[in-house]
């Protein structure tokens, strides 16, 4: 009877606890429960959207300038540059959407492959981008220094190899950096764990750990100074271009003021992002949303700025006329071409008149040399021909 008793009683006990914490049995100790932190949903799809539209305009960009490569205002720009420095927007704005993509859609075997994936993605098409501006304002800038030298370097046509070697170069230079990165020091999944936190439900008697994935390496510090000294450098370099080739007409690249423009907002934009990035690095949100704006406010902008004016005169000129006004960054008409290599024509007879007079004064000195060492004295008629040579 006693051990019945006891039983009752403990029984009773355990009733009352429950009713006081709410029908559960109490822990023994503190659940932890690990809660990965993703991006917003709303966020990701909105800038998916976003990209794809610009994706969709980029390729409808490249098909316009294929179907009007035999016009004059495409040619001058180089088409094929052009259609170069789209591929490089359309890649970047793929790149968005594997920013975005985190746990909540990808397994964690699977996560290192999508952080080789969009490092490859923004790396290549920042410089299929990026270094096709770059070659027309270097282009241009080599154009403006030789034409001191040699005036008719302005009338030459720019050969495209050179414009095309460029971003070759720079493409040469991203893969050597981006294999030695991957098979030397890969990217893999890192998680950031977070202090605990209290569950929204009070009666929870667990603890939340937040965790937040990141895509790094064992020196991933080293490796993102590697990449961030090549590409800084070339964007330095590529500003002071642009910022020395601001006032620069030439006919045979005539958007290199609207290439210069872009590079500005690039330059701008890129300085501002990097170091913000690395601030919000532990708020998912904030970052790929900086980051993705980034991304796509610089390839809108470079399309705005290099396209529409292409566009416009395409559909106010639906014929390709010599006369089109277009070539406003040449400023040179067919007029002003023509009375250009008038003088420049002009300028060579000048030229050629003034060293045949100067070889003959060098002559006549000789001479008066010699009659000064014979005689010791200058006739008069020499000196008068001197000076009627001088004359």
């Amino acid at each position: 009877m006693l051990k019945i008793s006891t039983f009752n009683i403990f029984i009773s006990n355990q009733s009352q606890l429950r009713c006081r914490i709410g029908g559960k049995v109490p822990q023994d100790r503190t659940i932890i429960r690990r809660v990965l932190r993703t991006v917003s949903l709303p966020l990701f799809i909105c800038m998916c959207i976003i990209s794809s539209c610009g994706i969709i305009i980029a390729i409808g960009l490249i098909i316009f300038n294929l179907w009007n490569s035999h016009r004059r205002v495409i040619q001058s720009s180089h088409p094929v540059c052009n259609t170069i420095m789209l591929c490089g927007i359309i890649v970047c704005m793929a790149s968005v959407f594997l920013l975005g993509l985190d746990g909540r859609f990808v397994s964690p075997a699977s996560y290192p492959g999508i952080c080789q994936a969009k490092t490859w993605l923004l790396t290549i098409g920042f410089t299929l981008s990026f270094g096709a501006m770059f070659s027309k304002v270097w282009r241009v800038h080599r154009l403006t220094t030789k034409a001191k030298s040699d005036p008719k370097v302005r009338t030459k046509k720019v050969q495209p190899w050179k414009l095309y070697s460029m971003v070759s170069g720079l493409l040469v230079i991203d893969f050597v950096i981006m294999i030695a990165w991957q098979l030397q020091d890969p990217l893999q999944r890192r998680v950031e764990l977070f202090p605990l936190e209290d569950p929204e439900d009070a009666m929870d008697d667990s603890k939340i750990r937040p965790e937040l994935e990141h895509c790094e390496s064992r020196n991933n510090s080293v490796w993102l100074a590697v990449v961030c000294a090549y590409k800084g450098l070339v964007l330095i370099f590529g500003l002071f271009l642009a910022y020395e080739t601001r006032s620069v007409k030439v006919k045979q690249i005539n958007d290199s003021r609207y290439v210069g423009m872009s590079i500005y907002n690039v330059v701008i934009l890129c300085l501002i992002t990097a170091p913000v990035t690395m601030v919000i690095a532990s708020q998912q949100d904030a970052s790929y949303a900086f980051v993705a704006l980034a991304i796509v406010f610089c390839c809108f902008l470079s399309m705005a700025l290099i396209f529409v004016p292409k566009v416009i005169e395409v559909i106010r000129h639906p014929k390709d006329k010599v006369e089109s006004k277009y070539n406003t960054d040449a400023g040179v008409s067919k007029e002003d071409e023509e009375k250009y290599q008038k003088l420049l024509g002009e300028n060579e007879d000048l030229q050629r008149l003034i060293t045949q007079k100067e070889e003959k004064i060098k002559l006549l000195r000789e001479r008066l040399l010699e009659k000064e060492g014979k005689s010791g004295a200058v006739p008069s008629s020499i000196t008068q021909d001197t000076k009627d040579e001088r004359i």
